[in-house]
């Protein structure tokens, strides 16, 4: 940017006004009549087109156009990142430029202090909204109203070669930029928040300890998500979107936005409301913001903390198989039916438990159960894969030894034990070691159920 002199923003600006000329409806249209009066040979016709060609060309003149455009039409737009007419189109209210106050040093949300550079907008009477075009045009690499709001030295001298008119019309133009108004003003179109300044001055009841918060819109970031979701339109995107379909070739990452909403500003007139809400047709799009939806986990929890996979929780996710175990308790004879319940009630206890094993050895990195407090039985079994890690040759022993299974066939009966002498208090001598000897069987089948189909969790 030091390379900028004033000559090339003069350039610049002396290119923005041929253009507008060039552009200018009325300018066009006496264009052409000049050609067809020049073709009929009519010289009085080309005279006065040509006088009407000479006023029209003198309005974009270089020192008219700027003297027009920073003591008269500046007036009538302001520039900011935060706009009134967004909470109401037909809001009087002045705007707000974040941009040119300094950045939060510690943000928790998103907002617009956010981005590193915003787009400004600009809001106010159509007729003035060239200037806010010409702030746009850019010069070495930056807009015109960057330089501007940085105090570049080349920006002076390149607006007038009056000094003394160029100070005026920079003062005039960073008046609308920083939003330096003498007497800042709201409207009863705006929304307004009275805030208490504390929970004591509240509490009583004194007049004036309030802030008075009038919420703006805030064009610019909402310009930025704009962006960033009709982004989602583009060549790349649209490729990569397609390509998914394909096989045999690299597919590439796409994004897509779900349940987005869209809120108009402005009718059938968004550039009423601002530049950029024009530029977006008057949309703006709403991201969702619904509650997240929480799926309860399939599989219980193992913490750091607990010494061993069968505990409450345990029983909880292997409830079906309790209730109709605690049915066939309750039952009064002992007939067929109900020995063959006690059976289905082991079938689908045992069998949630090897899904959960199984879940466990496939899901979790090797070696994670060094880190818990589990008893080494129930770590031999659920962190198979940790006999492959190096320094682990202990483990590995225990682990092709082969007996913990015998103590795993224990823990699941003490377990089975402790639950129905717990829930059958009135009988739970009836839960001895006949019935202890039947749950281990129960267990040791189950083992060499899995080991037949070979699903690797023993």
């Amino acid at each position: 940017m030091d390379n900028i002199s004033w000559q090339d923003i003069r350039k610049v600006i002396l290119d923005f006004l041929q253009q507008r000329l060039a552009n200018n409806s009325s300018y066009k249209s006496e264009t052409a009549k000049l050609e067809k009066a020049k073709e009929l040979g009519d010289q009085v016709a080309v005279n006065e087109v040509q006088q009407k060609l000479d006023e029209l060309a003198k309005r974009f003149e270089f020192e008219t156009w700027m003297e027009d455009a920073a003591t008269r039409r500046i007036s009538w737009i302001t520039i900011g990142t935060h706009l009134s007419k967004g909470i109401h189109s037909s809001s009087s209210g002045d705007n707000v430029n974040i941009a040119t106050q300094s950045k939060l040093s510690h943000q928790t949300v998103i907002s617009s202090a956010t981005p590193f550079l915003l787009e400004l907008d600009s809001s106010g009477n159509a007729a003035s909204l060239d200037i806010f075009s010409l702030f746009n045009q850019c010069v070495g690499g930056k807009k015109i109203l960057q330089v501007i709001m940085e105090n570049h030295p080349a920006v002076l001298p390149a607006l007038s070669d009056d000094k003394q008119k160029a100070l005026l019309y920079l003062a005039n133009f960073k008046k609308a930029i920083f939003g330096d108004f003498e007497h800042p003003k709201a409207s009863e179109l705006n929304k307004q928040i009275y805030w208490p300044n504390s929970q004591q001055t509240y509490l009583s009841q004194q007049d004036n300890n309030y802030r008075l918060l009038i919420p703006l819109h805030p064009s610019s970031l909402c310009h930025l998500v704009y962006q960033k979701v009709q982004s989602r339109f583009s060549d790349e995107n649209k490729k990569a979107r397609e390509q998914r379909r394909i096989k045999d070739i690299e597919h590439q990452s796409y994004f897509s936005f779900q349940d987005l909403a869209v809120v108009k500003l402005g009718g059938s007139n968004p550039q009423g409301v601002s530049q950029l809400t024009s530029n977006q047709g008057g949309r703006n799009f709403l991201l969702p913001s619904m509650p997240p939806k929480f799926q309860k986990p399939q599989f219980p929890s193992i913490t750091n903390f607990q010494e061993t996979i069968f505990n409450s929780s345990f029983q909880y996710y292997c409830r079906y198989g309790f209730k109709l175990l605690f049915d066939t308790v309750e039952a009064k004879k002992n007939i067929f039916v109900v020995r063959n319940n006690r059976k289905e009630a082991f079938f689908v206890i045992l069998t949630l438990i090897l899904k959960f094993v199984a879940h466990i050895q496939m899901t979790k990195r090797a070696g994670w159960s060094r880190e818990s407090s589990l008893n080494l039985t129930q770590q031999l079994w659920l962190d198979p894969k940790r006999v492959m890690l190096d320094g682990e040759t202990n483990f590995k022993i225990r682990y092709e030894k082969g007996d913990w299974q015998q103590e795993l066939e224990k823990q699941f009966a003490f377990w089975i034990q402790t639950i129905l002498k717990e829930k059958f208090k009135n009988f739970k001598q009836q839960f001895a070691d006949p019935e202890f000897s039947e749950w281990r069987r129960e267990f040791n089948a189950a083992v060499k159920a899995s080991q037949r189909k070979r699903e690797g969790i023993f």
